[in-house]
């Protein structure tokens, strides 16, 4: 019984320093709306970094990002307080800065501590902030538009 729970002690050490044994991350769930939770703040772990595209509009996944926090770095310690304070924005009003296409995959940004950053806005709707080759914005964090990607948790590579 010693050599067995030795055994098993020793697997998953290997599969949590990511010795052989791919090791993956839960997947995020949504809720009833469809929605994928904000994390409660402060939270640490819980990060989901691979999403890919899954909305049908052929003209693509918007990205926003309002004017005056464009340039800045969701998860950067400069990023000024305002930018992620939950509840306050009307984030479907920003200025659509990017466009995704269906099947594209995403990089979600995460915080210190491997968080998830996750803004919801007024109405309580979360939007989950990505990086591009223009920068951060936000893309609602709804099944109807994007989907979890399964990682191993060690690499945070793509395990699909």
């Amino acid at each position: 019984m010693q050599k067995k729970l030795a055994t098993i002690t020793l697997s998953l050490t290997c599969a949590l320093l990511g010795l052989g044994t791919n090791f993956a991350l839960a997947i995020p769930t949504t809720n009833q709306q469809g929605d994928y939770p904000a994390p409660p703040p402060g939270q640490r772990g819980g990060r989901q970094v691979n999403w890919q595209v899954v909305d049908s509009d052929p003209k693509g996944l918007n990205c926003r990002m309002a004017r005056q926090f464009q340039g800045i770095s969701v998860d950067s310690i400069d990023a000024p307080p305002d930018l992620s304070a939950r509840n306050k924005h009307n984030i479907s009003q920003w200025p659509v800065v990017f466009a995704f296409k269906r099947g594209q995959r995403l990089r979600a940004e995460t915080g210190n501590w491997d968080n998830q950053i996750m803004l919801t806005d007024r109405q309580g709707k979360p939007w989950l902030p990505v990086s591009t080759s223009k920068g951060n914005c936000f893309v609602r964090a709804n099944s109807n538009f994007i989907r979890p990607v399964r990682e191993d948790a060690v690499t945070l590579k793509p395990l699909e």
